[in-house]
């Protein structure tokens, strides 16, 4: 499947869901759901809860990787919809052009408070061949995700997953604070584990919120680990809720 017909695909199943509830929501919906005072999301990490049903988010990222003297740019779509109460979708590409793999996942909250904001979920992923590998080489993922908030202050995701047919672990941790009603500092690690090599990323970003529903961020990701896929890479994001 081409990954760009897969982002088609995405957004076609995605907008009509999304113009029907910005048409349905009113103001004590918003407030109710915790939306007028949320964090932006993390910078590249997905949220360890899924989204307030009747809301759906768009990560767009821009970037450009750095790797002995190399130079390779590229670009990241990460979509997140709150299907239903602790039920969540999440739809993601961390590179439309070169990577091998988008990502469809199903995420359950099985213990959080009322407003999603504190809590522990569950989720399975389809990794989909969407680059230079053969059309039939599916995996699939599971993993754990959680998220701890501290109220005007900082929120932490975090993640593991593990995927059996590589061996491999994955795993994302996002720490988003809060300055201020316009400013969030935020900082990401995120790594590889396989038997043959161990990878380790951090990520110093800021986001600026626009109003409720926009933000943007601009941040530089660093490799600590000898094992890497990059040495560093810049990056520029653009957030939309619904």
């Amino acid at each position: 499947m081409n990954k760009y017909i897969l982002a088609a695909l995405s957004v076609l199943l995605i907008l009509p869901f999304t113009t029907l509830q910005a048409q349905t929501m009113s103001n004590e919906d918003m407030a109710g759901s915790g939306m007028a005072d949320m964090f932006v999301h993390p910078f590249l990490a997905h949220m360890g809860l899924p989204d307030v049903p009747k809301e759906v988010s768009l990560r767009i990222t821009g970037f450009r990787s750095r790797l002995e003297g190399m130079t390779q740019g590229d670009l990241a779509v990460h979509i997140e919809a709150g299907l239903l109460r602790n039920l969540g979708l999440h739809i993601r590409a961390d590179g439309i052009q070169h990577e091998d793999y988008s990502e469809v996942m199903l995420q359950y909250a099985v213990l959080a408070d009322k407003e999603l904001r504190n809590g522990i979920s569950v989720f399975g992923q389809l990794s989909i061949p969407t680059g230079e590998v053969k059309s039939d080489t599916y995996k699939g993922l599971f993993g754990v995700s959680g998220r701890l908030t501290f109220p005007n202050l900082v929120v932490w995701d975090g993640d593991v997953h593990y995927d059996p047919k590589d061996k491999m672990v994955e795993y994302e941790n996002a720490f988003v604070f809060k300055a201020n009603e316009k400013f969030y500092p935020i900082l990401e690690i995120r790594g590889h584990i396989t038997e043959e090599m161990k990878e380790a990323y951090i990520l110093p970003a800021i986001k600026f919120r626009i109003d409720e529903h926009k933000a943007f961020g601009v941040g530089v990701q660093i490799a600590i680990s000898d094992d890497r896929e990059f040495d560093s890479q810049t990056l520029f994001t653009y957030d939309v809720a619904f």
